[in-house]
């Protein structure tokens, strides 16, 4: 699903929403900005009311967060805690992860690469077929 931002220029938020297994990612492309808070904040509200235990927000393509953004993240970090829920942010930008490093939020949100998520998280092969092997044996 794309949720297409509300901002007119080449950079505007774009917000795809994507499940892995049992895990729930938003994709985030372009700018998020004061502009596009109140959307990320709709669809990631939505996300927590179905209550998954985890969701991560990859930020391999997103391009500028400013104060609103990452405030936008607190929140969301806040807000699925509260549902005993995890938050995970993924693949984001050199650029972006020192600002996030220099605002010591990287003791607050788990921050990893996409191969990290992947083999943490994202692993579809759960050893079911392994495990019934071992059975038959």
């Amino acid at each position: 699903m794309i949720f297409p931002g509300k901002v007119s220029n080449c950079n505007r938020m774009e917000l795809r929403l994507v499940t892995i297994g049992n895990v729930k990612q938003i994709e985030i492309t372009g700018k998020f900005d004061i502009e596009s808070t109140e959307e990320f904040e709709s669809i990631f509200s939505k996300q927590i009311e179905a209550g998954p235990a985890l969701i991560a927000i990859e930020m391999s393509k997103l391009d500028y967060i400013d104060s609103s953004g990452i405030g936008c993240l607190i929140k969301s970090l806040n807000a699925i805690k509260n549902k005993k829920g995890k938050l995970v942010l993924v693949g984001m930008k050199p650029m972006i992860h020192n600002v996030f490093k220099l605002a010591k939020l990287d003791m607050f949100f788990e921050i990893i690469s996409p191969l990290d998520f992947k083999t943490k998280y994202a692993n579809d092969d759960d050893d079911s077929d392994i495990d019934e092997l071992l059975k038959k044996s």
